[in-house]
């Protein structure tokens, strides 16, 4: 059974959508990050080098949605979750959810895209 490491509610400003006048502009997305892990290395003897770096995580989950423009906040999360297990070697899976307030669903709150992804 794999341990849970949750990073929630990182804020990113993204150019993202399908119409071009919804990506001419920045919006905020937020994207939890659930990383898969064994905690018991790094818990047994309370070693930071033994366990995932939440702030490296954090600044590639920034990065990689700041970067660049896109249509699909599907393709984001699947990036998201490749860059992750390409990047941190201690992470046996992702689960990526990015979260959007669409600007061209006015009565909709937000639209919301959970993937997982393994090694």
């Amino acid at each position: 059974m794999a341990d849970m490491i949750w990073l929630k509610g990182v804020q990113c400003r993204s150019k993202i959508g399908v119409p071009a006048s919804e990506r001419a502009r920045r919006q905020t997305l937020l994207v939890d990050a659930g990383l898969e892990v064994d905690a018991r290395p790094a818990a047994a003897r309370d070693d930071f080098r033994r366990a995932v770096d939440y702030g490296a995580v954090e600044k590639l989950i920034r990065a990689e949605s700041e970067a660049g423009e896109r249509c699909l906040i599907e393709t984001l999360a699947e990036r998201l979750a490749a860059a992750i297990l390409r990047t941190q070697p201690l992470v046996a899976a992702a689960t990526i959810r990015v979260r959007k307030t669409p600007a061209v669903m006015p009565k909709t709150r937000e639209v919301v895209v959970e993937i997982r992804r393994s090694r």
